[in-house]
C-alpha cells in the first residue's frame, strides 16, 4: 500500500499542478490583448519538442538502469549455479556441507531482492555477505587441508565472481535517477501545461476533456518512469525467479 501511494500521490499531484495551471493560463490569456499573437504558436511546439525530448531521455535511463537490475539478478543465478556445480570436484562430504551453506547464501540472496523498504533491504544485504563470508571461510579451509591442484583456482574464481556480483547488484539498486532530473521534468509539464493554457485561450468543455486527458497521459509518463526507478516498488519489479531456482536446486 505504502508503495503504491508512493507513485500514485506524485501523479495525482502533478495531474491537478498542470490542470490549475493550464487553467490560470487560459485566464490570463482572456485577460491579455488577444490581438498580439504572433508567433505564439511557434514557441508552444518548440516547448512541447522538448518536454517530449526530456521525457524520453528520462525514460531511457530509468529502463535502462530497470534493464541493468533484471540482467544481474540472472547474472548473480549463473554465478551461484556455478559455484554449485564446481563443488562437484570435492569429496562428497566435503561438498554435502558446503553445498547446505551455499543453499542458504542463494535463499537469502533471493530474499534480499524482494525488500521493498530500503532499511530491510540493506538490513538483508548485509545478512547475506555476512553469510558469504562464512561460505567463503568454510571453503578455504576445505581447501586448505587438501593438496594444491588444479582444483583450488577453479573453486577460488568461482568464489569471487560470486561475491563480486553481490556488489554490482548492491550499486544498481542504490543508483536513482537524481531527483533534480525529476523534479525539473514534473517542473518542465507544468510550465508547458500553463503555456498551452496561455496559448489557446481556450475553456469550452470540448477543450477542457481534452486539455485534462492529454495531462493525464503526461502524468501516467512520469509515474511510469518513477515505477522503472524503483526496483520493488509499483507495479514493475525486478523479477528474482532465476535466484528462486537456483536456491531451490541447492536446497
Amino acid at each position: 500500500m505504502v508503495a503504491a501511494l508512493s507513485l500514485v500521490v506524485p501523479g495525482l499531484g502533478l495531474l491537478a499542478a498542470m490542470t490549475a495551471l493550464w487553467r490560470i493560463g487560459v485566464v490570463l490569456h482572456q485577460r491579455a490583448d488577444s490581438s498580439q499573437t504572433t508567433g505564439e504558436s511557434y514557441v508552444l511546439s518548440g516547448a512541447f519538442g522538448l518536454l517530449a525530448l526530456l521525457m524520453a531521455f528520462a525514460f531511457s535511463l530509468a529502463i535502462g538502469r530497470y534493464e541493468t537490475r533484471r540482467l544481474l539478478v540472472v547474472e548473480e543465478a549463473n554465478a551461484i549455479g556455478t559455484m554449485g556445480t564446481r563443488l562437484a570436484l570435492l569429496e562428497d562430504g566435503q561438498r554435502k556441507s558446503l553445498t547446505a551453506v551455499l543453499a542458504h547464501y542463494a535463499k537469502g540472496r533471493a530474499a534480499v531482492g524482494k525488500n521493498a523498504g530500503d532499511e530491510a533491504w540493506q538490513a538483508a544485504h548485509d545478512a547475506s555477505a555476512r553469510e558469504c563470508a562464512t561460505f567463503g571461510d568454510a571453503l578455504f579451509a576445505t581447501l586448505r587441508s587438501m593438496p594444491p591442484d588444479t582444483r583450488g583456482p577453479m573453486l577460488v574464481q568461482a568464489y569471487n565472481a560470486m561475491c563480486d556480483i553481490t556488489t554490482e547488484r548492491h550499486a544498481a539498486r542504490s543508483a536513482r535517477l537524481p531527483s533534480e532530473v525529476l523534479a525539473l521534468l514534473a517542473l518542465y509539464c507544468c510550465a508547458c501545461t500553463a503555456l498551452l493554457g496561455f496559448t489557446t485561450g481556450r475553456s469550452d468543455q470540448r477543450s477542457a476533456v481534452s486539455a485534462v486527458l492529454f495531462f493525464t497521459l503526461l502524468a501516467a509518463a512520469y509515474v511510469t518512469i518513477l515505477d522503472l526507478d524503483s526496483p520493488r516498488s509499483g507495479a514493475i519489479i525486478v523479477p528474482q525467479e532465476e535466484l528462486d531456482k537456483v536456491a531451490q536446486s541447492l536446497g
